[in-house]
């Protein structure tokens, strides 16, 4: 079944983040996702940064990094994972 986007009628295409399968529109950039996706994709990241802060050795190089550049709320952390080049 072809998914068109709701903004702008052109074919979604499929990426998967976190093991999530999410649909972007590569003309408008909206991202769409089934239900329940959101939610896995919110769960799999806060298991990702609790792992992640639960080493040592990353929390050093964390604060060094927060204390020199702001930290970046979550949309603009999901802003990062759908950018493309």
């Amino acid at each position: 079944m072809v998914k068109l986007c709701p903004t702008c009628g052109v074919e979604l295409k499929p990426r998967i983040v976190y093991n999530i399968e999410a649909d972007f529109c590569p003309k408008c950039g909206g991202v769409w996702f089934d239900g329940g996706e959101l939610n896995k994709l919110i769960t799999s990241i806060k298991e990702y940064e609790r792992e992640y802060y639960s080493h040592e050795e990353f929390k050093k190089v964390e604060d060094k990094h927060v204390k020199r550049k702001k930290k970046r709320g979550f949309f603009e952390f999901i802003e990062g994972i759908f950018e493309f080049d």
